[in-house]
Order: structure tokens, then C-alpha cells, then sequence
């Protein structure tokens, strides 16, 4: 009697229970609502015109945000992420060496929540992405904030490189 009890307990009941996943672990494995492309143009909208600050849309899901004199931040959405970029230097006035590739490769590890890169037209780029689910009001001004601050800097090791500052 005890092997059958143990036979039991061991072996069918579990099997009994993966044979209906769907009854047993329904709870568990609801599916997660996903972000559309509308929600988060819709958001980003709503963000850019809570934020104040001076921007035009420039495509479907894609937006400038206007600097006084600087270049301006370029903005994109999809579906569950929104992007804040500026090109802080354009190929043609790179001089490159593996120099100014160290200094890159240094800056990117001193910037909190920015990376800094070379876009697929080779011009040096510092942008910020985040699941837009996260982003509020508050999160998006610090994405602004922490992409003109890496610019900055990011302008700061490429200045000696540039062949037309």
C-alpha cells in the first residue's frame, strides 16, 4: 500500500497536473499587456506638451525638441520604448583615430543611463531609450536633462578631434 500511496503522490498527481496547464497555472500566466505604437505616440504627445518645451514633430513617430542655438534633440517612439538622441558631431568633421575611439569608449563608461556611439552614417551620437511604460513627466525632463548633459560632454572629448569646430 505505501509504494502504491508513494506511486501516486510521485508520479500521476504532477503528471495529472502538467496534463492541464491551462486550469491549473491560469492565474500565474496571464499574458502582459503590451504597449501599441498609438499609446505611446499618445504619450509622448502628452509629454511633450506637459514638459514645456519647444518641439515639432517631424514624422509618424518622430519629433524634434528645439535648443537655442545647439543641436536640437531628436525624438522617437515605438511600441513600448521612446528614444531621445543629438548628434553632437557629423562624420565629415571627424578626424578619427583610435585616440578619439579610447576617449569614446571612456566617456561611454562615465555616463550614467546615456550611451554614446557612431550611428550607422558614422556620426557621433549620445542618446537615452527607455520602455515608455516607465516614463512620466518627471523621467522624461531627466531623460532631456541627461542627454544634453552627455552631449556636452561627449563635444568635450571630441572638440580635439574635429576638423571644423
Amino acid at each position: 500500500m505505501k509504494i502504491r500511496n508513494s506511486f501516486t503522490r510521485l508520479i500521476v498527481i504532477p503528471a495529472l497536473l502538467l496534463s492541464f496547464p491551462n486550469v491549473v497555472f491560469a492565474r500565474t500566466m496571464a499574458p502582459k499587456p503590451s504597449q501599441t505604437g498609438e499609446t505611446s505616440t499618445a504619450k509622448v504627445i502628452q509629454l511633450l506638451q506637459e514638459s514645456g518645451y519647444l518641439h515639432r514633430k517631424t514624422g509618424e513617430n518622430t519629433w524634434l525638441i528645439e535648443r537655442q542655438g545647439k543641436s536640437p534633440i531628436l525624438l522617437a517612439t515605438g511600441a513600448e520604448f521612446v528614444v531621445l538622441g543629438i548628434v553632437v558631431a557629423v562624420k565629415k568633421n571627424i578626424r578619427a583615430s583610435g585616440d578619439l575611439n579610447f576617449k569614446l569608449l571612456k566617456l561611454n563608461h562615465s555616463l550614467d543611463y546615456v550611451k554614446a556611439g557612431f550611428d550607422d552614417d558614422d556620426d557621433l551620437f549620445v542618446r537615452v531609450e527607455l520602455r515608455i511604460r516607465t516614463v512620466d513627466l518627471q523621467a522624461f525632463k531627466l531623460m532631456v536633462e541627461d542627454v544634453i548633459d552627455g552631449a556636452d560632454k561627449a563635444l568635450e572629448v571630441v572638440t580635439p578631434f574635429l576638423l571644423t569646430p
